[in-house]
């Protein structure tokens, strides 16, 4: 879900001021020229305030650069509208943003769409309370910020620094505290929390919890009336500039839930454990379809929790209530047979559970545990047994995340065990669980490869120039799942056009490539796309995947992390250059290479550097990482190689440009253009050359014709050393070998060349097949005999 800012009126004018943007566009290339040199993307990099309450409308200010052409705010999911676009600057937009009193609690992304461009994502939190403003000095309990309970408080942390704040409450009366800190994404923020009284005992404290990261949640049941106190810092005292949300109140913070989930559309009995004022339940009405994911939940008990907590949503029936057995011999029967899910607490301390299931041969299922992803302190360990007690499988963590995973297909009809432990043998009341026994389904997960190692953000989205192109490398991580497969992008603004090639079985990626008209409206639009069979009675389960590595940490770990399900695409401002590919003519054999030439068109005045890259290379092809079309230069050759095995067919491919416009960079696409992968003409080898330095030799390529060719085709010799030459040959189809006479001087170096090959050029419809033969061959150079020294004379004589 996203949410525009314009009414049906805001609309109209919208249109009507495109219309005459591009009207006086036409009058001439100056303006043209003039107007896209605005034409980048825009930078936003934070939004004030950071978050707000539900049910309220908020007046933010979205921070950054190139922001003055802002047009629509873009919000993934429901609860939230924009309003109003209001005054924008280059560096800062106001926006009034309006908050359902339903809106669900905490992360709600954000994107912001200028005339030029789409920004990186950046992150929202609703909460159930009002907001205020931390206030310095607050560093201890004598200066600490008085605040009423169920507030939010928005602050800053600095090195060394410690935040206070002061609440009233009564005997028995429940504290809780929760912060966003490191969920915010902006900082490597490790927030701690305490609770103390009025002579600084702690009651409460707080650091990583499962259900919220390295955010925590505090609570206490306070012993007497009077004055209290919520303290705040890094759990190290580091960094500086830790921006955070601190909700302060009355309300239930619950850890858990159990169970963990239950079928779509059905009713769930949820209890809330881990609330410092005992579990309590409630009755929850499923979604009417299945989520991928989690499904958020909030508890509502004596108050509102200022953020969700997690559990699933499927098409699974729950099994009826059993108690879990301590051994395997003594494992309750589940019902129904699988498949089907099954929740519980191991709460007690190194005591797994038994559960045994019906299954039938032939069955092929995922097991797959649901703990710490929803908020379970638990570190599972599962395994699947048979009947007799042996092990058919057993996993502890799974896709880089401590919740087990595997894959079994039943060998025979009967009962199967399963055993869910902890890894450390640990249990207690909020070790809860949930096993889902599913049917393998086909299925893929669509994304976008990130163009750099820590760059989740650029060429993400889809940003179509008016009569331009774009391009995205689309991936298909696919899951028993080998069909040919189409993709679609419906929901595309208007004037945006695809091409996509079919993605065969074998393959995991496709290059898409959008076009815009010339006349394009200036819009935008958020979509999820998709993957089908292109065999029509062939099903497969499709979903689209966008993460964003919010902070890194040494080695690569990923500290907070987003994702989202759809993608930003919008139609935007010209800019002054385009890129095609000249089709080739002739194909690139395997084991060969081709310079593909790539035309740049650029508008009247700009000269400036482009980069070229290619978006893909089909399986076996390699190419240059970029290359760059000179200032003021037209064109560039590309060049492409090829292994023995690339695979023999027709593909299609595009390349991506950018150019340096005020300091950003836009990025464009050819067109999608087919290259030929064909077997070569001829093969061949070569054998060990010697050759002593400052004399000559034969090296003769074996030649092994394969496809007849017309004319002469001319063969040279690559990889030569230094001051060591041999003309260029010309061969015919019918020729068996090409043979070049190699001369080497006094400065040539002694020693094996390892890297010599033969490369023959043939000529077709006046483009060249390159081909490389024989790589590998040696040439080896040895250092001059010395001559034979005079002949000495022996004499001798008698006494």
């Amino acid at each position: 879900m996203y949410a525009v800012f314009g009414s049906g009126r805001r609309e109209a004018f919208a249109r009507m001021r495109n219309t005459h943007a591009l009207r006086s566009a036409r009058l001439g290339g100056l303006l043209l020229l003039a107007a896209t040199l605005h034409a980048t993307a825009p930078v936003f990099t934070t939004v004030t305030p950071a978050g707000g309450q539900r049910g309220t409308v908020v007046e933010v200010t979205l921070r950054g650069d190139r922001l003055a052409d802002a047009r629509e705010i873009f919000v993934y999911d429901a609860g939230i509208s924009v309003e109003q676009i209001g005054e924008a600057t280059e560096k800062q937009v106001k926006a009034t943003l309006r908050i359902a009193a339903d809106c669900p609690l905490g992360e709600h992304a954000l994107r912001l769409r200028t005339a030029s461009g789409i920004s990186a994502l950046r992150l929202f939190f609703v909460g159930p309370f009002p907001s205020v403003d931390e206030k310095e000095p607050n560093n201890s309990a004598t200066f600490a910020q008085t605040v009423p309970l169920n507030t939010t408080v928005e602050g800053t942390i600095g090195s060394e620094d410690v935040d206070y704040f002061a609440i009233a409450a009564k005997k028995d009366q429940r504290i809780s505290v929760e912060v966003e800190g490191a969920r915010l994404g902006r900082t490597m923020f490790d927030p701690y929390l305490a609770i103390r009284d009025g002579s600084g005992r702690v009651l409460a404290a707080s650091d990583d919890t499962p259900l919220l990261g390295h955010d925590g949640f505090a609570s206490a049941i306070v012993p007497e009336e009077g004055r209290y106190f919520v303290e705040i810092r890094d759990f190290a005292y580091s960094g500086s500039g830790h921006f955070y949300r601190l909700h302060i109140g009355d309300f239930p913070r619950p850890a858990v839930v159990s169970p963990l989930g239950g079928p779509a559309g059905e009713t769930l009995a949820a209890t809330f454990l881990g609330d410092v004022g005992g579990a309590f339940t409630q009755t929850i009405a499923l979604p009417a379809q299945p989520i991928f994911g989690r499904h958020g939940i909030v508890a509502e008990h004596e108050g509102t929790s200022p953020s969700r907590n997690w559990i699933r949503v499927v098409n699974l029936p729950n099994a009826e209530p059993v108690a879990a057995a301590a051994t395997l011999a003594k494992a309750p029967l589940l019902k129904p047979a699988a498949p089907l899910a099954f929740n519980g607490v191991l709460a007690t301390k190194g005591e797994p559970a038994f559960f045994r299931f019906k299954a039938k041969k032939g069955q092929n299922f995922n097991f797959e545990v649901f703990a710490r992803r929803l908020g379970s302190p638990l570190d599972s360990v599962l395994t699947v047994f048979d009947a007799k007690g042996k092990s058919l499988g057993a996993n502890d963590d799974a896709s880089g995340q401590p919740d087990s995973a595997l894959r079994l297909r039943i060998s025979e009809d009967g009962e199967y065990v399963v055993k869910v432990a902890d890894q450390l043998g640990r249990g207690g009341p909020l070790f809860a669980y949930r096993v889902e026994i599913s049917e393998v389904q086909p299925a893929v997960t669509l994304s976008i490869p990130d163009p750099a190692r820590y760059d989740n953000e650029t060429r993400k989205s889809i940003a179509v120039p008016r009569g331009n192109r774009f391009a995205i490398l689309l991936n298909l991580a696919r899951d028993s799942c080998n069909e040919a497969l189409a993709t679609s992008f419906e929901g595309l603004p208007a004037g945006i056009k695809v091409f996509a090639d079919t993605v065969p079985g074998s393959l995991s990626a496709v290059p898409v490539v959008f076009e815009a008209d010339a006349d394009a409206l200036i819009a935008g639009n958020l979509l999820r796309p998709t993957a089908k069979p292109v065999d029509a009675a062939k099903s497969v389960v499709s979903r689209f995947r966008h993460g964003v590595d919010w902070v890194r940490i040494q080695n690569d770990t990923v500290y907070v992390r987003s994702e989202v399900d759809q993608i930003a695409a919008a139609v935007v401002e010209e800019v002054p250059f385009k890129v095609r590919i000249v089709e080739p003519k002739v194909p690139l054999v395997q084991s060969g290479e081709l310079g593909l030439q790539i035309v740049a068109e650029r508008a009247e005045g700009f000269d400036e550097p482009i980069t070229v890259k290619m978006l893909w290379n089909p399986p076996g092809v390699s190419a240059q990482p970029e290359i760059v079309i000179p200032k003021g230069a037209s064109s560039i050759a590309y060049k492409l190689n090829t292994t023995n095995k690339a695979e023999v067919r027709k593909w299609k491919i595009a390349v991506v440009a950018g150019a340096t416009i005020k300091g950003a960079t836009p990025y464009v696409s050819s067109q999608l253009a087919e290259l030929e992968i064909a077997p070569p003409y001829l093969t061949g080898k070569m054998d060990l050359a010697k050759v002593e330095r400052g004399q000559s030799t034969k090296m003769i390529c074996t030649l092994d014709q394969k496809i007849p060719f017309e004319g002469p085709a001319v063969a040279r010799l690559i990889g030569l050393p230094a001051n060591t030459s041999a003309k260029e040959v010309e061969i015919t189809k019918d020729s068996k070998a090409a043979t070049f006479e190699v001369v080497t001087t006094e400065k040539s170096p002694v020693g094996p060349t390892k890297n010599v090959f033969c490369q023959v050029v043939i000529t077709r419809e006046g483009e060249p097949i390159t081909h490389t033969i024989a790589p590998g061959s040696v040439l080896r150079i040895d250092a001059p005999r010395k001559p034979a020294g005079p002949a000495v004379a022996v004499t001798g004589g008698t006494k």
